[in-house]
Formats: structure tokens, C-alpha cells, sequence
């Protein structure tokens, strides 16, 4: 009898180990993502590197779980990202959205915040970034640029809900016919 509890122990040992590597390996394969070098976000993501001589993303972070109002394109784009097969997706004119009542408060918080280098890969944009675990959810504002004479702005975003559920990425958006349009969105990590 105390052999059958101790194989069975031994079992129950060995299924917990076995779920414990298999959710590591699965969470690895989320932390990191290759981009495919034909793809436009890589060549974008390049020529960020480029422009900026280094291998950081700067960026200066809000939290936007106060602000209701004058979100709705926000909003919208972040719901669709949820779908990473939708890229059918709302066009966002920032000068608008930026320049709104209700973001004059956001701006001022931003501008006075110090500036966070986060390190990136180009090659493979692993998820080397830490949450700052101070807002449930925060955006920077985006790093415009111009690559091949079209316009692009990397926006970086974190969603903190615990230990249990973060997750963070860059959205590229590219202007076109007078409005931004999200192309891409790639996930940092999740954890």
C-alpha cells in the first residue's frame, strides 16, 4: 500500500514537472519574436535603429486608466490588436487625439517624466523590456520618423494586471492618405 502512494506521489511529481517545462518553453516562444526580414515592420524597426544610432527604444510612459473621455480611436486600435490576424483597423490622426483637452493633462505628466531607454533586438526584438507595474495600462508617445520618404511612428504599450497578466509591444503606424494607420503590432512578451 505505501509503495502504490509513493509511485503514485512520484507520478504526481513528474506531471507537475513536465506541465512546469512545457508552460516554460511555451512562455519563451511568446517572450521572443522573429520579424521576417521582407516584412515592412522590419525594415521600419531598421531604419528606427538607424536614425537613432542605437539599440534602445526611448520612450516615456502615461497611464491612461484615469482619461475616458477622447479615447475612442485609442481604444479601438488596442481592441483590435487583440486579434493579431486583424490588421483592417481604424485609422488614428494623432495631431488630433494628442491635441485634445483631455490630453494636455496627459502631455504634461508625460513631459515631465525622465526619459527610459528600453534595450531591443533587431534582429529578433526579445522581450528585454521590464513593466513599470505602475498603471494597469499606459502608452508612450510615438517616435515619428520618415523612412523611404513615407512617415512612421513606433508607439510602445504595457498592460499590467497582476503578476499573473502583463503584456507589453510596439505598434508601427504608418501615415497615409492624411491619417496614421497601425500596420503592425508586436507583442514584447507576456507573461
Amino acid at each position: 500500500m505505501q509503495k502504490e502512494k509513493n509511485v503514485h506521489k512520484m507520478i504526481s511529481k513528474a506531471k507537475s514537472l513536465f506541465m512546469l517545462v512545457l508552460v516554460y518553453f511555451v512562455t519563451m516562444s511568446c517572450n521572443t519574436m522573429k520579424i521576417n526580414p521582407s516584412n515592412e515592420a522590419y525594415e521600419v524597426i531598421n531604419s528606427y535603429y538607424g536614425s537613432n544610432g542605437q539599440k534602445s527604444f526611448a520612450k516615456k510612459t502615461v497611464d491612461i486608466c484615469q482619461y475616458t473621455k477622447g479615447l475612442d480611436n485609442l481604444s479601438a486600435w488596442q481592441e483590435a490588436n487583440n486579434d493579431l490576424g486583424n490588421y483592417d483597423r481604424p485609422k488614428v490622426d494623432f495631431q488630433s487625439m494628442f491635441s485634445n483637452e483631455e490630453f494636455i493633462s496627459v502631455i504634461r505628466e508625460f513631459v515631465n517624466q525622465s526619459t527610459v531607454q528600453q534595450r531591443l533586438d533587431k534582429n529578433k526584438l526579445n522581450g528585454n523590456i521590464k513593466l513599470s507595474q505602475k498603471a494597469k495600462s499606459s502608452i508612450s508617445f510615438p517616435y515619428i520618423f520618415t523612412n523611404n520618404g513615407t512617415k512612421y511612428a513606433l508607439m510602445y504599450e504595457e498592460t499590467y494586471e497582476g503578476p499573473e497578466s502583463a503584456a507589453g509591444g510596439i505598434t508601427i503606424f504608418r501615415f497615409e492618405d492624411g491619417a496614421w494607420e497601425d500596420i503592425f503590432y508586436l507583442h514584447l512578451w507576456i507573461s
